[in-house]
C-alpha cells in the first residue's frame, strides 16, 4: 500500500514534485527539495528542477563521473543545464513539454535541441524522450532520498499524478503517459489539470476549517447559491485559463465545486516574453534592420530569460537600467562582445502593452498567419493575453474570485491588471483575488492533494470531460456543409461510457476505418449521439482515429465483408480518451479499439472543414469492371492468348474506356478504388518483366503521392513487403520503375522506411561517377531521412552538380534533388527535417558564376526560389546578405517576380506551393496539407 501520493508538476520551464503521507489525515502536503548539479564543481538543492537539459562535453561529463546525480547518462537536468543555455546554447534542450502538442512535427523523432549544430544528429533527443528524461530525475532523486529508508518507500510504490494543462488535448495527454512510462512510472499514474491543481492548493489551506474558506470569498453566500471562481495560470509556455463553480448546499460541512470550462490550447507564456524581449535587443546590439546569428540569437533569448525573471522577480525604479552582453558574430565568449542597455520602464511597457494590454470585454483574440516561430515552435499569433481571457470568458458567468499561478505572474503589477481588466468587463464589480504566495509550487502541491483525496475517497472537484469529442460522419441527405456526430460529452465522468448506436456503422472485415475527429471546450449541451453541422471555429481538429477489425472465423450468419458494430467512448481513469468499435452480431464478442494516427502531414488546417468527398465520378458497376479487367490483364500468364505486348499505358487506355474520362481526369477516390486490385496482383510481377513493369507504374499511379487520404497509411503496409521481397525479374528498366514507385510514394513511407530504401542504395550514389538519374530523384524526395544522410546527400550532389555544370554535362537531375534536399518548406514532413542554412551558402557559391538562363542550367532558378525562401524562422532561413544575392541573380534570369519575392520577404505557404513539390500532378481532388 502507497505511503505517498505524490504530485509533479512537468512545465516548461520548472518541474517541483510534492508529496503528502496517507497514513496521516491531518498531513498537509510538503515540497521535495530537488539535488542538482550547480556547477561542474557542486550540488545544491531547490524546490525547483529547471526543465532544462544538457549535454555536457566528454571533459565534464569525466569530470562529472559520466552520470547526473541521479545516475542518468549523458544529459545533465536542471540548474547547470540552464546556466549553460547562457553559455552554449547549441547544447541544451529546453521547452519539451511546448513540443508535446505540436501537431505538425514527429514528438519521436530526434531534433532537440532545435537548430543546433553543436552536436551531432545521433546525440540530439526528441520532444517525449526530453520528457521523460526529466520526469526520470524526478524519480531518481526521490528514490535516492526515500528508498534506503526501508519496504513501502520506493517511488513506483506511491501514488502518482503527473500535471498537464489543461487545455492538452488527447493526443498531447496520451504523449505525457508515454513519456512517463518511458520514465519508469507506475502503470497506475494520473493525469490532472493544471490548474485544477492550483485550485487544489488553494483549498488545502481550509480543509480543516471550510468557514474559513467562505471568508475568502466576497460576501458568503446563501444555501443553493454559487460563487464563480477563475483560475489563470501563466507559466513558461502556456496560458491556461479554467473557471470553477462553487455551490454551498444546506447542511453540507464542504460546498460542492465543479469546473465549469476550460481553455482552448494558447501557446503563450514566459518563453514568448523572452523572445519579445529578444526583438527588443535586437536592433540595439545588431544595427537597425540587421540581424543577429542564429548562435547569438540563441545567446540572447537566454539572457533575456535571465532578466525577465530578475525584472519580475523584485520591484525597482523606471530609470533603473540592465546590460544585454553577448560574443560578438563569429566571436568566442572569451572575445570582442557587443552589449546594450534595457530600461525596466522599456521592459514593463513590453509586458503591460504587449501581454496584457487593456481591452473591451467583447474583444476577440487577432488572428493573423502565425505568431513567433523561434525554436520552431508555432506561438500564439496574438500576445495579448488579456484579448485570450476576454474571448474565453465571453458568455460565462461573472467572476467572484479570481486564482493567479505561474512563475510568469508573480510581479504583483500584472496580476493587478488582469483583476482590474475582469472588473471592467464586470462593469466595476472586481473579484476577489485570492492568496497564492507559491504560484511555482501551487500545481505540485495541489496534484499531491488531489492524490490524498481520491485515497481517502473525500469529496472531490466534479470536473469530467474538459471538452466534447466528435467524429465526422458522411450525411447524403445534406448539403455539403460537413455533419458531426457528438461521441463523449463534455463534463462526462471517468468510466462513464457512452454507446453511439444511431450511425448504424459497419466496419468491413481486415479492413481499415478511418474517421475524423475534432473536439470543442466551448458546447456543454451536446448529448452522446447528437448530430450537428461542422460550423464556425469552436470545433478544433484531432488526428484521425483508425482501426482494422481483423476477424480470423466468421461466423456463417454473416453476410458479406462487413460487420455491424456501435461506438463507445469513456475516459478512463488516467483521463485518458477511450473510443472502441464493438460488435453488435451476437455470434461475434469482439471490440476493436480506435487509435489515433499521429503521423506527421496527416493533421489538417484547424480551420478547414472540408467535406468527406467520397463520389468517384462514375459508376460502382464501371469501378468493378475495371477492376476485374485489371486482375485479370495482369494475372494473365506471358504469352497465353496475348495479342499484344503488356504495358501499363495500354491498360490504362483499356480503363480510360471503361470509365469514359481521361486518365487526367480520374479523382482521388477512383484511382484509391483500384488499389485493392494492385494488392490481389502483387505477386503476377513474377509471370514476366513485362507484367512486373507494368504492374509497378500503376501502382505508383494509383498510390500518388503515398499520402492525403482516409487509409493511405494502411495502404502503404499492403505495398511494403515489396521492399522485403525486391524485384521479381531482373533489368535496368524495371529497377528505374521501381525507383520511380517509391519517389512517387515517399510521402507516405516513414523515416524508418524511408532510411531502408536509402541504406539499399547509398554505395551507388557514393562510388558511381553517375547513378541512375531517378536514383538521384529518389533520394531528393525523402524528406524524413536523417540530417546526416540529408547532409552527405547535399554534399555529394553539389560536387556532382558543379562539375557536371561546368563541364557542359547533363546535370538536372542533381539540381532538381538539391531544390527538394535545401527546401526551407517541406511537402510532407516537418520543420525538424529541414537541413541548416549553410548548406545554402555552399550552394550559391558553388553556382553564383554560372548563367541561370541556360536551358541546361534553368532548374537552378527553382533550387534557389525553394532554397532560399524566407520561413520566418530564425534557425531555417537563410542569412539575409546571401538571400539579397540569390534575389538579385533570380531576377537577372527572368524568374516570376513574385516567386522572388518569397526570397526576400516572408509570404505565407500556399496550397499550390506545396503541389508543385511533388513534380507532378497530383490526383484531382486531393488537397495536401
Amino acid at each position: 500500500m502507497a505511503k505517498f501520493s505524490i504530485g509533479i508538476d512537468l512545465g516548461t520551464s520548472n518541474c517541483a514534485l510534492s508529496f503528502v503521507r496517507l497514513d496521516d489525515p491531518g498531513a498537509i502536503t510538503e515540497v521535495f527539495e530537488i539535488p542538482q548539479w550547480d556547477s561542474l564543481n557542486g550540488l545544491a538543492s531547490l524546490t525547483t528542477l529547471p526543465s532544462f537539459l544538457y549535454l555536457p562535453t566528454a571533459a565534464e561529463a569525466s569530470q562529472l563521473g559520466g552520470a547526473d546525480t541521479n545516475g542518468s547518462a549523458d544529459w545533465i537536468s536542471g540548474l547547470l543545464a540552464r546556466k549553460r543555455s547562457g553559455e552554449t546554447p547549441g547544447r541544451v534542450a529546453l521547452s519539451a513539454k511546448s513540443w508535446l502538442c505540436h501537431h505538425s512535427v514527429d514528438r519521436n523523432a530526434e531534433f532537440l535541441p532545435w537548430g543546433s549544430d553543436e552536436i551531432d544528429h545521433e546525440e540530439k533527443i526528441s520532444p517525449i524522450k526530453a520528457s521523460a528524461l526529466l520526469l526520470n530525475y524526478l524519480r531518481g532523486a526521490w528514490n535516492n532520498h526515500f528508498a534506503a529508508m526501508g519496504a513501502g518507500f520506493s517511488f513506483d510504490e506511491q501514488e502518482i499524478t503527473v500535471t498537464v494543462p489543461a487545455s492538452f488535448d488527447a493526443v498531447a495527454q496520451g504523449l505525457t503517459i508515454e513519456a512517463a512510462k518511458l520514465a519508469g512510472f507506475p502503470e497506475s499514474m494520473r493525469l490532472l489539470e493544471e490548474p485544477q491543481a492550483a485550485f487544489y492548493r488553494w483549498l488545502e489551506k481550509y480543509s480543516q476549517d471550510p468557514k474559513h474558506l467562505w471568508e475568502q470569498l466576497p460576501e458568503q453566500p446563501k444555501a443553493g447559491e454559487n460563487h464563480h471562481v477563475l483560475v489563470v495560470d501563466i507559466g513558461g509556455g502556456t496560458s491556461d485559463f479554467s473557471l470553477f463553480e462553487i455551490n454551498r448546499q444546506s447542511g453540507a460541512a464542504l460546498p460542492v465545486i465543479k469546473r465549469l470550462a476550460v481553455s482552448d490550447h494558447i501557446l503563450l507564456g514566459g518563453d514568448n516574453i523572452d523572445l519579445a524581449i529578444a526583438h527588443l535587443a535586437e536592433p540595439k546590439l545588431a544595427g537597425e534592420g540587421q540581424q543577429l546569428s542564429g548562435s547569438q540569437w540563441s545567446f540572447l533569448t537566454s539572457r533575456c530569460r535571465e532578466l525577465k525573471e530578475h525584472v519580475l522577480g523584485q520591484d525597482g525604479g523606471g530609470e533603473e537600467a540592465f546590460t544585454v552582453s553577448l560574443p560578438g558574430r563569429g566571436s568566442s565568449l572569451l572575445a570582442s562582445t557587443i552589449s546594450t542597455e534595457i530600461s525596466r520602464t522599456e521592459l514593463e511597457t513590453l509586458l503591460l502593452d504587449g501581454f496584457f494590454p487593456d481591452c473591451p470585454a467583447d474583444a476577440k483574440v487577432q488572428q493573423a498567419d502565425a505568431g513567433l516561430k523561434e525554436w520552431g515552435l508555432p506561438y500564439a499569433a496574438d500576445s495579448a493575453i488579456t484579448r485570450h481571457l476576454a474571448e474565453f470568458l465571453a458568455g460565462r458567468p461573472a467572476i467572484d474570485a479570481v486564482l493567479f499561478n505561474g512563475g510568469s505572474l508573480y510581479p504583483e503589477k500584472l496580476r493587478l491588471r488582469l483583476q482590474g481588466q475582469i472588473a471592467s468587463w464586470q462593469n466595476g464589480y472586481q473579484p476577489t483575488m485570492l492568496s497564492n504566495p507559491e504560484p511555482d509550487l501551487a500545481v505540485a502541491r495541489g496534484a499531491a492533494r488531489y492524490g490524498s483525496v481520491l485515497n481517502k475517497r473525500s469529496q472531490r472537484i466534479e470536473a469530467g470531460a474538459a471538452r466534447s469529442v466528435y467524429l465526422e460522419v458522411l450525411n447524403k441527405e445534406k448539403d455539403s456543409t460537413p455533419q458531426l456526430v457528438c461521441i463523449l460529452p463534455r463534463g462526462a465522468e471517468p468510466e462513464q461510457a457512452y454507446d453511439i448506436e444511431s450511425l448504424k456503422l459497419e466496419l468491413r472485415i481486415n479492413r481499415p476505418i478511418e474517421f475524423r475527429s475534432y473536439y470543442s471546450t466551448r458546447h456543454s449541451k451536446h448529448t452522446a449521439g447528437e448530430m450537428l453541422a461542422l460550423k464556425g471555429k469552436d470545433y478544433h481538429k484531432l488526428p484521425p482515429l483508425q482501426t482494422i477489425a481483423r476477424l480470423s472465423n466468421k461466423p456463417e450468419e454473416l453476410e458479406g465483408n462487413s460487420i455491424p458494430v456501435k461506438l463507445r467512448a469513456k475516459l478512463n481513469e488516467l483521463g485518458l480518451l477511450q473510443i472502441e468499435c464493438i460488435s453488435t452480431v451476437e455470434e461475434v464478442e469482439q471490440t476493436w479499439p480506435l487509435e489515433f494516427n499521429l503521423r506527421v502531414g496527416e493533421l489538417e488546417a484547424e480551420t478547414d472543414h472540408t467535406p468527406i468527398d467520397v463520389d468517384p465520378g462514375v459508376e460502382q458497376s464501371a469501378i468493378d469492371e475495371a477492376a476485374s479487367y485489371l486482375e485479370s490483364a495482369l494475372q494473365k500468364p506471358a504469352g497465353k492468348g496475348r495479342k499484344d505486348k503488356l504495358t501499363a499505358q495500354r491498360l490504362l487506355k483499356e480503363l480510360e474506356q471503361i470509365f469514359g474520362l481521361a486518365k487526367a481526369d480520374w479523382n482521388w477516390v477512383l484511382i484509391r478504388s483500384l488499389w485493392p486490385s494492385m494488392v490481389k496482383t502483387m505477386d503476377c510481377r513474377s509471370l514476366s518483366p513485362d507484367h512486373e513493369e507494368a504492374w509497378l507504374i500503376l501502382a505508383g499511379f494509383f498510390l500518388r503521392p503515398g499520402y492525403g487520404t482516409d487509409l493511405d497509411p494502411h495502404r502503404i503496409d499492403e505495398l511494403w513487403p515489396l521492399f522485403d521481397a525486391g524485384l521479381a525479374n531482373k533489368g535496368k528498366g524495371i529497377k528505374l520503375q521501381e525507383y520511380i514507385l517509391w519517389r512517387r510514394i515517399a510521402g507516405g513511407l516513414s523515416a524508418e522506411r524511408q532510411t531502408a530504401i536509402i541504406g539499399r542504395e547509398i554505395e551507388k550514389l557514393r562510388l558511381q561517377k553517375n547513378p541512375p538519374a531517378e536514383l538521384v530523384r529518389l533520394a531528393g524526395s525523402f524528406e524524413r531521412i536523417s540530417p546526416s544522410i540529408k547532409s552527405e546527400l547535399v554534399e555529394n550532389f553539389l560536387g556532382k552538380a558543379e562539375t557536371f555544370a561546368r563541364d557542359g554535362k547533363y546535370c538536372a537531375p542533381y539540381l532538381v534533388s538539391l531544390s527538394l534536399l535545401l527546401n526551407r518548406t517541406p511537402m510532407y514532413a516537418g520543420q525538424e527535417t529541414v537541413v541548416s542554412p549553410e548548406f545554402v551558402d555552399k550552394a550559391y557559391d558553388a553556382f553564383c558564376d554560372l548563367d541561370w538562363t541556360k536551358t541546361e542550367l534553368i532548374e537552378l532558378q527553382n533550387l534557389f526560389l525553394r532554397a532560399a525562401r524566407v520561413v520566418d524562422n530564425r534557425s531555417l532561413d537563410v542569412d539575409e546578405k546571401i538571400r539579397l544575392k540569390i534575389a538579385k541573380q533570380l531576377d537577372k534570369a527572368k524568374a516570376t517576380p513574385l516567386k522572388v519575392q518569397r526570397v526576400r520577404e516572408f509570404i505565407p505557404m500556399e496550397q499550390a506551393d506545396k503541389a508543385s513539390l511533388y513534380g507532378e500532378s497530383l490526383p484531382p481532388g486531393l488537397v495536401l496539407k
